[in-house]
């Protein structure tokens, strides 16, 4: 994986016969134009605040008013905007050029009307959502899709249910498990009996300053779980983990585990890591 692009993204963009500058970040490009950092962060979708809050301010880079780009500046927005771009082609069966105009679009709309604080931590839960999924499928695990309406639907192959996972309340396995999708938590695997064994919360907020109320509705969320099931597993994925976070988290025995979201996504190693955790749930029925 270099400059954080997967191999499984550089394919699809080889079967999309697309250009790869058009869509990944390249270091060199970026430190001769400094401007085209507002270009990379649209496909990337990530708005200015959140690359401000996992790398540094861009803005006067953007504007065309900033000192010059050093390279190690160039590599860690690269890497920044790989990783992510990575993620989306990856989530999908194929991809094309309009559909990442569509994206760069939606991510400028964000940016600008305030509504991608709204949307991160749906997006985030997707993102958990669609690794596990991915896993599943490539385990030749599902049985069934569980549409939005509740009914379960025969596996159907050829079906992209990684893109499309946020139509689906969850998934029953050929195992007799099932994963299901919801609020609190977001994801839980169950059981052929029914008993929730593994919750699942994700936590896509950037912002330190939320960081201990988004602990207190992890939490809350945990503490029903155990009511449910005392000896249910409970794993936390969050972007922002602060110094105090974390030190309450290690403390709280509500909290079996915490991952760090930004390591899942940009770095294959972390993901694997993450999604080994759960392999006991994914073995042949």
């Amino acid at each position: 994986m270099h400059w954080r692009i997967t191999d499984q993204a550089w394919r699809a963009l080889v079967q999309a016969k697309i250009e790869p500058l058009r869509i990944l970040a390249h270091p060199k490009v970026l430190m001769e134009h400094p401007k085209l950092v507002a270009y990379y962060r649209n496909v990337a979708v990530l708005p200015r605040k959140g690359v401000q809050y996992l790398a540094f301010d861009v803005t006067k880079y953007e504007l065309g008013g900033g000192p010059d780009m050093t390279y190690q500046r160039a590599l860690q927005l690269s890497k920044l905007f790989n990783s992510h771009i990575s993620a989306i082609l990856e989530s999908t069966v194929s991809i094309n050029w309009e559909e990442i105009r569509g994206l760069m679009f939606s991510s400028a709309g964000a940016s600008l009307d305030g509504s991608w604080r709204n949307k991160v931590g749906q997006e985030a839960a997707n993102r958990v959502k669609s690794y596990l999924v991915r896993r599943v499928l490539e385990r030749r695990l599902v049985a069934a899709a569980v549409n939005a309406e509740g009914s379960p639907e025969p596996f159907k192959p050829g079906t992209d249910y990684v893109l499309h996972v946020d139509s689906y309340l969850g998934f029953k396995l050929s195992n007799g498990w099932s994963i299901r999708f919801g609020t609190e938590p977001d994801i839980s695997f169950i059981d052929a009996a029914g008993m929730p064994r593994c919750a699942i919360e994700v936590k896509g907020g950037t912002d330190p300053a939320g960081a201990l109320e988004r602990l207190g509705a992890v939490q809350k969320s945990f503490r029903a779980a155990r009511e449910d099931n005392e000896t249910v597993r409970t794993v936390l994925v969050a972007t922002c983990i602060t110094p105090e976070m974390a030190r309450r988290i290690r403390r709280d025995s509500l909290i079996d585990e915490f991952f760090d979201l930004t390591a899942i996504i940009g770095d294959l190693e972390e993901r694997d890591s993450f999604l080994r955790t759960f392999d006991p749930y994914l073995r042949p029925g």
